[in-house]
């Protein structure tokens, strides 16, 4: 989508413009990153829109030696390119979204650089951060959570025989089975369970246009020159609807309340990465929703995080004390303050966060993570600030003592800095969350002869009743801490035998199936997913 930009907007982006530096030349023979060399056709300049035509190829060995000279082994062939971002377009490093194409200029699936098959992909410049490792680090933290997120790629990119420096080739957030695997919507479901999914929609200061469904939501997928009214309707009002329950009084109620619209798990994980990141782009610029059919609303996935972790005085983006979510400037939906107001859910954030703490989330973990970066980054870092001599330099948004940070490594330190003391003051506020009983008392026991197979489970169960006419109308997957996590849809044989799919997002662990019969009859029977 092509979003309608404010007057505010375009004055800023003037303002970029005018605090950009000017390239120093660089020529590029070898690196320990994989390059990408791409020509546009006829020397085309890359505009915002649309894609022009070019040649792409991607030098990637396994020695982890490539040198200019080598031939493209990983890709070789054609894009579609055009410029990514809406701030960011205003540097002179520009980030770009690309499609790869075959012979015919039909989208083509492949694996760059050893990420899954798909044919979208996109190069941030992450000019502003000048570590190039707050947007990997998110993604680091947010696959800890368990959610799906990105992959991400360093590499050094050469545009028309020009070096532009270190990028990072990452995923763009799409539905497809290699990335965020929900049910395909054709333009014909518009009806009955079909019209229930999936949806990907952002929530972004960026809105307009044909796909904008108002307070700041604007469809993703479908696309918005393929989404039928009736499919935007009803992602319009499902999200309406839980925004409603969760001003009411009764928004904690386990079976009416706000559980009855979302999967908790997953927006537990999103506020647990944005608020570890301190993103000052979190909630209201770039997040992501998505919807399976005959499931719950789920946050995520997670994207943009140049802004984060000290890197902007954005609200107040330099402090490492504070939650993102409670500043409400308009474009925050209000419901994530509210989701804090729930003892329950604050709960399930303090032990989510306490058990990453434990190893995942550890400072070391982080540390660890932040200087395998950098060490990979050492050389290209170095060509690159050669190139846009930025260090210490003010561009934008710059927090107090940017001016002393004239090396990489006193970036690296700073980031690593930031984050411990950001990590220990989310510590000291989480150890001031009372313990709240995340019990399963609302599950009523059931006959002892229900029986499931496989049991420990992968993708699947049967599940067998033992009674012919058992009547089921409802099954739901809960989690062992009582989150609802899953909304089964199923198929019964009619004698009391029934198969379900598990969702893919499960991770292994002990769970509870609940089983409501026409007569009110409840089962509540545990398994194990191990994968």
């Amino acid at each position: 989508m092509k979003n309608t930009f404010t007057f505010v907007f375009i004055v800023c982006s003037f303002l970029l413009n005018t605090l950009d530096v000017l390239s120093q030349p660089v020529t590029l023979t070898s690196s320990n990153l994989p390059i990408i060399v791409i020509n546009t056709n006829n020397n085309a300049a890359i505009v915002n829109d649309p894609k022009v035509g070019a040649h792409m190829g991607i030098i990637s060995n396994t020695n982890g030696i490539n040198k200019i000279t080598d031939a493209f082994n990983d890709y070789d062939g054609a894009i579609g390119i055009e410029l990514h971002g809406n701030s960011t377009q205003n540097f002179s490093k520009k980030p770009y979204t690309l499609e790869t194409r075959d012979a015919t200029g039909n989208n083509l699936d492949v694996s760059l650089i050893g990420m899954p098959a798909e044919n979208d992909w996109i190069l941030l410049a992450s000019y502003i951060d000048r570590t190039f490792i707050r947007d990997a680090l998110a993604h680091y933290i947010s696959e800890s959570t368990g959610e799906w997120t990105s992959h991400t790629r360093y590499c050094e990119l050469i545009v028309n025989g020009s070096y532009m420096g270190v990028y990072i080739l990452i995923e763009k957030i799409k539905r497809t089975k290699n990335r965020l695997n929900i049910s395909k919507l054709a333009t014909l479901d518009n009806t009955g369970e079909n019209l229930t999914g999936g949806y990907i929609y952002e929530v972004t200061g960026f809105s307009g246009g044909v796909g904008d469904f108002d307070q700041h939501r604007v469809i993703n997928y479908p696309k918005e020159d393929e989404v039928t009214a009736e499919q935007l309707n009803y992602i319009r009002n499902y999200d309406n609807d839980f925004r409603n329950v969760i001003f009411s009084p009764s928004y904690t109620d386990v079976d009416n309340g706000y559980e009855k619209y979302i999967n908790v798990n997953s927006f537990v994980d999103e506020l647990i990465t944005q608020e570890a990141m301190r993103n000052s782009d979190a909630y209201g610029w770039s997040a992501y929703f998505h919807k399976d059919r005959n499931n719950n609303l789920d946050a995520g996935p997670v994207w943009d995080f140049d802004q984060s972790s000290g890197n902007s005085t954005y609200k107040n983006g330099a402090s490492a004390s504070g939650w993102i979510f409670t500043d409400n400037d308009g474009y925050i939906p209000l419901f994530w303050s509210r989701l804090w107001s729930d003892a329950r859910f604050k709960y399930r954030v303090k032990l989510k966060w306490e058990e990453l703490r434990t190893y995942k989330l550890s400072t070391a973990s982080i540390n660890r993570y932040i200087d395998s970066c950098a060490l990979l980054l050492n050389q290209a870092q170095a060509r690159n600030f050669s190139q846009w001599p930025i260090l210490g330099v003010y561009l934008w948004r710059e927090t107090a003592g940017f001016q002393t940070r004239d090396t990489y490594q006193k970036e690296v330190n700073y980031l690593k800095a930031y984050m411990a003391t950001r990590m220990a003051w989310i510590d000291n506020e989480l150890n001031k969350v009372a313990i709240v009983p995340l019990s399963t008392d609302n599950l009523i026991a059931g006959a002892q002869h229900v029986k499931l197979y496989p049991n420990p489970a992968t993708d699947y169960l049967v599940i067998d009743t033992g009674e012919e006419n058992t009547n089921i109308e409802k099954i739901q997957i809960y989690s062992n801490t009582g989150v609802l996590v899953q909304n089964v849809s199923f198929t019964s044989a009619g004698n009391g035998i029934m198969k379900i799919n598990l969702n893919s997002r499960l991770g292994n662990g002990l769970y509870h199936l609940k089983l409501v019969s026409s007569t009110n009859k409840w089962y509540n029977v545990n398994f194990v997913i191990i994968k």
